[in-house]
């Protein structure tokens, strides 16, 4: 440091007396207004507060450091101000640790309000100092409010626009809230440096072989479209069934009406096919047209009721099968079987 810190002693001793008129003056406020007990505990915190940097100063002035660090450390467990972090990382540096050092240096940086600009530009200096030692990273998480690991010993997530600073080496970091970790995650830091990290924790804490609450979710609140489907898939399977069942009955009458057909055919025998088209009077054509008609209708009838129960039943799949994926227990198809002669339902399953 040398020169660094000679420039930035008779700045610092301003420290004291700034926060003492602030301590004075809200103990002031506080007596005025006849405050609760928590306010006047705040003022004593306050006052130990001032009493441990006013000690720690003294010590640095001496140059005992080791007692400078212990004192104002107890200041700042009591009471994180700037002023204090200043002076702190200051002494920190004089000890060689330096990454308690950039610590503090930079919350001094980031928090200082009316310091003047040869403080600021002094106190950066020596967090440039503080940096070249150690390693600086930017931590990022998928998830608010977690806490940071590293090397075991828990630490404060960092502030916005804030790194986190670790000592040169094999470190190990890891994201935790909870139950759910990011997992351990292996860095070599190198000094000087800075690296982007990321922290993710994952997005589920369900057991293994439990569904994701998620998808309990899903699955059971009401009012969700996932809540529609059972009925769905349920009616567009009876709406195909019906309707492919609707054809094999107009078949089997289509059938009936041309078996009946052939029948009074009987009675013209002798005559070619035409001849009840060139004489729709004579005999038994008259029925026998009619039950042609029927028949020709009831085929036609046959035949849309197989198209509109087979087309059904396909969207019905289709739905069926491009809704979330679960694990599934059996599984039931209906495919409709169409042909000139009639149609079916062939019906293939799993159970």
């Amino acid at each position: 440091m040398g020169g660094s810190i000679e420039r930035t002693i008779g700045a610092r001793y301003l420290f004291p007396l700034v926060l003492g008129l602030a301590v004075q003056s809200a103990a002031l406020s506080a007596a005025a207004a006849d405050p609760p007990p928590p306010s006047e505990a705040s003022s004593s915190s306050a006052d130990a507060a001032r009493a441990h940097y006013v000690r720690g100063k003294d010590a640095a002035k001496a140059k005992q450091w080791q007692a400078a660090l212990d004192e104002l450390r107890a200041a700042w467990r009591i009471m994180q101000h700037f002023q204090i972090a200043g002076t702190l990382g200051w002494v920190e540096l004089e000890l060689g640790h330096h990454r308690d050092a950039a610590e503090h240096l930079s919350y001094f940086l980031r928090h200082a309000e009316d310091v003047a600009a040869d403080e600021m530009k002094d106190t950066s200096a020596m967090l440039s100092e503080a940096r070249a030692r150690v390693t600086e990273l930017s931590v990022q998480s998928n998830v608010a409010g977690v806490h940071l690991i590293v090397d075991g010993a828990e630490l404060r997530w960092p502030e916005a626009n804030a790194g986190v600073f670790v000592e040169p080496g094999r470190r190990t970091l890891e994201a935790r809230l909870g139950e759910r970790s990011s997992g351990p995650v292996v860095i070599e830091a190198k000094p000087g440096e800075s690296q982007l990290l990321r922290l993710d924790l994952p997005k589920s804490e369900a057991p293994r072989g439990a569904l994701a609450p998620k998808e309990n979710a899903e699955a059971e609140a009401p009012g969700k479209a996932r809540s529609m489907r059972k009925p769905l898939l349920v009616a567009g399977g009876v709406t195909a069934g019906v309707g492919i069942l609707g054809g094999v009955v107009l078949t089997a009458l289509s059938k009936g009406r041309a078996g009946e057909a052939a029948a009074k055919a009987e009675s013209l025998a002798g005559e070619n096919d035409a001849y009840c088209t060139s004489n729709p009077g004579a005999g038994a054509c008259p029925e026998l047209i009619r039950l042609k008609n029927e028949q020709n209708q009831l085929g036609e009838a046959a035949l849309w009721s197989f198209v509109g129960g087979g087309v059904i039943a396909l969207g019905t799949l289709v739905y069926g099968l491009s809704g979330p994926k679960l694990r599934a227990t059996g599984s039931v198809y209906a495919l409709p079987a169409v042909s000139s002669q009639g149609g079916s339902l062939v019906v293939l399953g799993t159970f």
